[in-house]
C-alpha cells in the first residue's frame, strides 16, 4: 500500500534463514494469506483510483480515496492492540480476510458511486488495522525464535514485493485488458484464498487476557498518544534517526502524491485513460527494483549520505523534468515527426511522449530506492535494540501521518490551476515538487559535505553528539532487504 510501512523489531535483516522458516508449514501458510493479501490490496488501490478518476475527472477525489486507505492505520491502532491482545489471531486474521473479500465484492455493485466506494474502503482499511498487529502477534507464536529474524524478513520483502507487482504492474495491467470489474473479483478471490490459508493454522490464544473495559480502551489511546510525543522527542535528541525519518518522509510523501496524480497524469498530460496510469507507476517499480539491485551490488562502498543526496538531487530533477514533458515534445513536435519519420517503423515510437514519460518514471523509481533503502537501513542500525522495535512503530505512525498534508494539499492546488488553466495544474504541482526537492537536495548536499559525510570518514553524528555505534567509520553496506514500502 501506498502508506509507508516500516519492519518491526529487526536489525539488519538477514535471510540466511529462510530455507528454515520456509521448511516450517505453519510459516508457509501465514506467509501466503500475506502474500495473497498484500497484492490484492495494492491491485484494488489501482483499480479504485481509475474508477475516482474516470467518475469525477478529480485529482483531490483521488487524494481523498487514498486518505481512507491511510487514516483508519492511524485511528484504530490503538483499538486494535487492545482487542489482538485479548483474541485469537488466527480468528482476527481469518475474519478479516473474508471482510476484505466482501467487501471488495461490494464494490462492483456500487459503481461509480464515489462516496460509497469511500465509505466502503474506509471499513476495509479499518478491517485492516485489525489484520496487520494480528499478524504480528502470531509471528513468534509460530515460529522459533532462532528463525525468527528470517521470517520477519521475509515478510518485509513480500510488503515491498507486492507493492510494486501489485500496484505498480499487475493492478494497472489488468485493469486496462480486463476492466475494473474484473480487477475486484480477482482481488476478492484473492483476499478469500488468503482465508483459506489461514484456516489449517492452529489457534493463536494470548497468553493472559484482561478484562475490557472501556478504560483499558480509553488507557490505550492515552498511551498512543503518549508514545508518539516520546517518539517525536527521541527523534528531536536524536539528530542522526531525525535526518533518517526526514529523508524517509520525503521519499514516502512524494510516493503517495506521484499516486495521488498519477491517474490525473495520464489523462491531462498523456491524453490516455485514467486507468492507463500503468505507464507511470510500472516503469516506477521497474526502477526501483534497479535500484534495490545496484545499491545490493555496488553500493557498499559508497558513503550513504552521498546516495541519499545524489537520490535527492536526481528526483527533483525528475519531476521537474516530467512537468515540462509535455511543453517540450509539444515544442518540439516538427522535429520529432521528422525524426519518426527518417526511423525504422519498429522504433519510431521511442520518440514518442509516452515513451518519454517510461525512460522519466524508471529514473525517478531509481532515485526513489538511493533515498529510500540507506535511509531505512540508517534507522534500523541506529536506533538502540532495547527500544528499536517499539520506536519503528511509532516512527511508522509519524510517516503516515506526515504523507497526509502533501498527499491531499497537492491534488487540490492541481484541480484549483486547472480551474484557470486547463491541464496545466499536474504540471505546475510537479514543477513545485521538483524545485522543492532539489532545494532540499542542494541544502543536504551541503550540510553532509561540510560534516565529510560524503566520503565515509564520519565518526560523529550530525549534532557533534558522539561515535557511530559500531565506532566503525567506514560505510556499511546497504542490503536491498532493508528498505521501507
Amino acid at each position: 500500500m501506498i502508506e509507508p510501512e516500516l519492519p518491526q523489531d529487526l536489525g539488519s535483516q538477514d535471510l540466511s534463514g529462510a530455507g528454515n522458516v520456509f521448511r516450517n508449514r505453519n510459516f508457509v501458510l501465514m506467509w501466503v494469506a500475506q502474500l495473497l493479501s498484500q497484492l490484492a490490496s495494492n491491485m484494488v488501490l489501482a483499480g479504485l483510483m481509475a474508477t475516482v478518476v474516470a467518475a469525477t475527472g478529480s485529482n483531490t477525489a483521488n487524494a481523498v480515496l487514498i486518505l481512507t486507505f491511510l487514516v483508519p492505520a492511524v485511528i484504530f491502532s490503538a483499538l486494535a492492540g487492545v482487542f489482538v491482545e485479548r483474541s485469537d489471531a488466527r480468528y482476527i486474521m481469518l475474519g478479516a480476510n473474508l471482510l476484505r473479500a466482501g467487501g471488495t465484492v461490494l464494490f462492483i455493485f456500487v459503481g461509480t458511486h464515489v462516496g460509497l466506494i469511500l465509505v466502503i474502503n474506509f471499513f476495509i482499511a479499518t478491517v485492516t488495522a485489525f489484520f496487520a498487529p494480528a499478524e504480528l502477534t502470531a509471528m513468534p507464536r509460530l515460529v522459533d525464535r532462532r528463525n525468527l529474524m528470517a521470517a520477519n524478513s521475509v515478510f518485509v520483502l513480500t510488503v515491498n514485493a507486492t507493492f510494486a507487482i501489485g500496484f505498480g504492474f499487475l493492478g494497472p495491467l489488468l485493469l486496462t485488458t480486463a476492466g475494473v470489474d474484473t480487477v475486484f473479483i480477482v482481488v476478492a478471490v484473492m483476499f478469500a484464498l488468503a482465508a483459506l490459508a489461514i484456516v489449517p493454522l492452529p489457534s493463536v490464544r494470548p497468553e493472559h487476557v484482561e478484562p475490557l473495559h472501556a478504560e483499558t480502551t480509553v488507557h490505550a489511546l492515552r498511551a498512543t498518544f503518549d508514545q508518539l510525543r516520546e517518539g517525536v522527542q527521541f527523534v528531536r535528541d536524536n539528530r542522526r534517526i531525525a535526518w533518517s525519518l526526514g529523508y524517509l518522509g520525503i521519499a514516502a510523501s512524494l510516493i503517495g502524491v506521484m499516486g495521488a496524480i498519477g491517474p490525473g497524469f495520464a489523462t491531462d498530460i498523456l491524453e490516455l485513460r485514467a486507468e492507463d496510469f500503468f505507464f507511470i507507476m510500472g516503469p516506477a517499480g521497474l526502477g526501483a527494483v534497479i535500484g534495490i539491485l545496484f545499491l545490493n551490488a555496488y553500493g557498499k562502498g559508497i558513503p550513504r549520505r552521498l546516495v541519499i543526496d545524489v537520490g535527492l538531487l536526481a528526483m527533483g530533477v525528475t519531476l521537474i523534468g516530467l512537468a515540462l514533458v509535455k511543453p517540450i515534445t509539444s515544442a518540439l513536435g516538427p522535429t520529432l515527426d521528422g525524426i519518426q519519420g527518417s526511423l525504422p517503423e519498429a522504433f519510431a515510437p521511442l520518440t514518442s511522449l509516452i515513451a518519454v514519460v517510461v525512460v522519466i518514471a524508471v529514473s525517478a523509481g531509481i532515485e526513489y530506492a538511493f533515498v529510500a533503502i540507506p535511509s531505512q537501513t540508517a534507522l534500523q542500525e541506529e536506533l538502540p535494540v532495547n527500544v528499536r522495535g517499539r520506536i519503528f512503530g511509532i516512527l511508522n505512525t509519524l510517516l503516515s501521518v506526515a504523507s497526509f498534508l502533501p498527499v491531499l494539499i497537492a491534488p487540490v492546488v492541481a484541480d484549483l490551476i486547472n480551474l484557470f488553466s486547463d491541464n496545466a495544474g499536474i504540471p505546475f504541482v510537479m514543477a513545485v515538487l521538483g524545485a522543492l526537492t532539489l532545494w532540499i537536495g542542494v541544502a543536504s548536499w551541503r550540510h553532509n559535505a561540510a560534516a565529510g559525510l560524503h566520503g565515509g570518514g564520519d565518526k560523529t553524528d550530525d549534532a557533534g553528539s558522539g561515535p557511530r555505534d559500531s565506532g566503525d567509520p567506514r560505510p556499511k553496506p546497504m542490503v536491498a532487504g532493508e528498505d521501507a514500502q
